[in-house]
């Protein structure tokens, strides 16, 4: 009995002692022996790009007026001297009186189109209306409220549309009289607004989408790279646009930057870059390198860049970041972790199997994430690596013809 009792005694101690250790065994194991993870080897078109602080510079007119203000046109919308931009509303009843009208003419015109179903067909309109659907709560989803309507108008769209291909409904005729006698009445509640009328020609931007941007290029062309660099971090010159707006009279526009003396040398000898602005205006669009000044004892460099192409979104900048893309790059992308130097050479290591194979490389370009190798890999040659090889980004004690775990 006492025996019996002293062996379980003993084996509860060995327990207590031996679980730890166990435990502590275990850890050690899958700190030594982590998972080998990998990136696949695809195609990919990267850019030597440099970031930069600027001024967005137009020649520009504001467009006077004051009050209770709506728009006419849109944004970026181009307009002729005299054409009425903006009217200025009475009461708050005048203006809403404007945007029933609006809705109504935009109900209006669906009912329109949801009658010409000429060259389609049911099934292609049932597609049309869940790809509506889908974006109409990837809307809600981003939050993206200012595009909630024109998603919900365009499911409406292709519903009608199969409402009248499928015999539901013959037309809309009697919700088009019904809407066009409710346009009338709110046409003659709105009156004849006072209307301001753009003072030239060019691009209009309304005054709540943009700041105004004092500062001329005769300005900012007598400024050193430390001045402009200085002007731009005070946002010296930018201003609320006050008034009903501006127009942009010439579609040609500048970009007035500053950036470290070693990203400056990029400019020299290059006459054309692209262009954009994350978050703002996204779309790259081409332009001229002006000029570049370096200076080495500030360890700054001013550039100038001038563009032809032009967009509301563009239209609507004053001080922003760029991004000038130089050269682009094609090849096989790759992360910057997974590069190895072995006998001087470097190289990948990538996952056949259950081994780890040396893959020389030849780097075509590489930035602080990622590095894109040339395409014509082929085993035996100085560039080994394949599309589609699983490159070993992470992993320990990394040899070729190691088998990993």
């Amino acid at each position: 009995m006492r025996s019996s009792k002293q062996k379980i005694i003993t084996a509860v101690v060995l327990a207590v002692l031996v679980l730890p250790a166990v435990y502590l065994g275990v850890q050690l194991f899958a700190i030594l022996n982590r998972p080998y993870r990998t990136e696949t080897a695809v195609e990919y078109t990267m850019s030597d790009s440099v970031f930069a602080d600027g001024y967005v510079v137009f020649d520009q007119t504001p467009v006077e007026g004051s009050g209770d203000l709506g728009y006419l046109v849109e944004n970026g919308e181009r307009v002729a001297n005299g054409t009425a931009v903006a009217e200025v509303y009475a009461s708050a009843e005048q203006a809403q009186s404007r945007r029933q009208l609006e809705e109504l003419e935009t109900q209006l015109s669906l009912l329109e189109k949801s009658e010409n179903t000429s060259g389609t067909d049911v099934d292609m309109l049932y597609k049309q209306q869940q790809n509506a659907l889908y974006d109409l709560l990837d809307c809600i989803d981003m939050q993206a409220y200012d595009q909630v309507k024109e998603a919900g108008n365009q499911y409406l769209l292709a519903a009608n549309k199969i409402q009248i291909m499928t015999g539901a409904v013959s037309n809309f005729d009697q919700a088009k009289q019904e809407l066009q006698a409710q346009k009338e009445q709110v046409e003659a509640q709105l009156g004849e607004p006072a209307t301001i009328s753009a003072p030239v020609g060019g691009y209009f931007v309304a005054a709540d989408s943009a700041d105004l941007l004092s500062l001329i290029r005769e300005q900012l062309d007598e400024m050193d790279a430390a001045a402009l660099a200085q002007s731009i971090e005070s946002g010296e010159g930018v201003q609320p646009l006050e008034g009903a707006g501006k127009i942009v009279t010439s579609y040609t526009w500048y970009f007035y930057g500053t950036c470290s003396l070693e990203e400056g040398k990029k400019f020299q000898n290059v006459s054309s870059v692209q262009i954009s602005f994350p978050g703002a205006a996204e779309k790259t669009l081409p332009a001229t390198v002006e000029s570049v000044e370096l200076n080495e004892e500030q360890g700054l460099a001013k550039f100038v860049l001038h563009c032809e192409y032009i967009g509301a979104d563009v239209l609507g900048l004053s001080l922003e970041e760029a991004k000038i893309d130089f050269e682009s790059y094609e090849g096989l992308r790759v992360d910057a972790d997974a590069l190895h130097i072995v006998d001087g050479e470097k190289g990948v290591y990538v996952k056949y199997g259950n081994l780890a194979r040396w893959r020389k490389i030849q780097i075509v370009y590489q930035n602080e994430e990622y590095m894109l190798v040339a395409e014509d890999g082929k085993v035996g040659t100085d560039n080994e690596l394949r599309m589609f090889d699983e490159v070993i980004v992470e992993g320990t004690d990394l040899r070729d013809g190691k088998i990993l775990s």
